[in-house]
């Protein structure tokens, strides 16, 4: 079966989806949905991917998502195999989560932005989950109506802009346009399995033909991606340890617990979370270890800042010498 396009460039919103393997179960619990919106806030950290709806519902998802450095493959990626890790840890089952890759559509955001976050916000009410909007607690449109209990990621002044410059009176407006009727055209195209490639008209047809003239359309990243990380290497990082803080490279590379192991975890939670470098150079500074390695201590150092404790105060150091370090 061929593949659908995946088109990358910078800025792109899709109108992005998956389901579980035979519509089965993804979320169980609340332990489930909330480690799933942890794993959102990593997308946004680790890729710059911007969510500015959501639905989740008990067998599928949906997001309205913003990608400024063009990486949609690399977020979702990120998103769906972690989150199959941690559900397959928490079930004690292995296997596939979902049924398959994602599926995604570029939308044209000056004309379908609302209706997206509409189609969005409705999903749980016409799955019957809730009597009237926002009942449901894993919809946006819950969090956009109490922005005390918006999740720090969610963008929200994008698409309350569109309504009104006054928060108010933006949230009123956006609350009676969800409650009214779906446009047809977009509900019919979301309803079939095979989605369009593209949300838009004639002209945005014309402009995404441009932008993808004589590229690959399914690449994980774009030139203007890279350009915006810091050129700084993980053995530049492991160099500076080892000026500043007398952390030898051979310490590091042999162990792994202990005070060493907490200076790892730093050393592995900065590389991710602010230098953006890749799991596998990560790995090859650490003397090979493995890719799944990496993402879990990167994972335990996010639970020990999160608390404050462990490799917390490692963290802080580090990114104080960090600017030592010359691009």
């Amino acid at each position: 079966m061929v593949r659908p396009l995946r088109i990358n460039y910078p800025d792109a919103w899709y109108h992005v989806m998956n389901r579980g393997r035979n519509r089965e179960k993804i979320y169980t619990s609340e332990k489930d949905y909330l480690a799933f919106m942890d794993l959102l806030g990593q997308c946004e950290k680790l890729f710059g991917m911007e969510v500015h709806a959501y639905s989740l519902l008990p067998n599928h998802y949906h997001l309205l998502v913003c990608t400024p450095h063009g990486n949609l493959s690399r977020a979702m990626r990120h998103l769906d195999g972690v989150y199959t890790q941690r559900f397959n840890r928490s079930h004690k089952r292995d296997g596939s989560l979902f049924r398959g890759r994602f599926k995604s559509m570029l939308i044209d955001q000056s004309s379908y932005l609302l209706e997206m976050v509409r189609y969005i916000h409705r999903n749980a009410l016409e799955a019957k989950l809730e009597s009237r909007l926002g009942q449901h607690r894993w919809t946006s449109h819950r969090a956009y109506m109490r922005g005390k209990e918006s999740p720090s990621w969610l963008k929200r002044k994008v698409v309350l802009s569109q309504l009104s410059r006054y928060e108010g009176e933006a949230k009123r407006a956006l609350d009676v346009f969800v409650n009214g009727v779906p446009a047809r055209e977009v509900a019919e195209k979301l309803r079939g399995e095979k989605w369009p490639v593209i949300l838009g008209g004639e002209k945005f047809g014309r402009i995404i033909e441009e932008r993808i003239k004589g590229k690959k359309i399914d690449h994980r990243e774009v030139p203007e991606y890279r350009q915006t990380f810091l050129r700084v290497k993980s053995e530049a990082v492991l160099a500076v340890m080892e000026r500043e803080l007398g952390l030898s490279h051979e310490r590091m590379v042999r162990r792994s617990k202990g005070e060493i192991g907490k200076w790892r975890r730093a050393f592995i939670y900065l590389c991710r979370d602010r230098l953006k470098r890749p799991c596998r150079e990560i790995a090859e500074s650490l003397g090979g270890v493995t890719y799944a390695a990496i993402t879990n201590q990167y994972q335990r150092a996010c639970r020990e800042i999160s608390q404050k404790g462990d490799c917390y105060t490692h963290v802080q150091k580090l990114h104080r010498v960090i600017d030592s370090i010359k691009c």
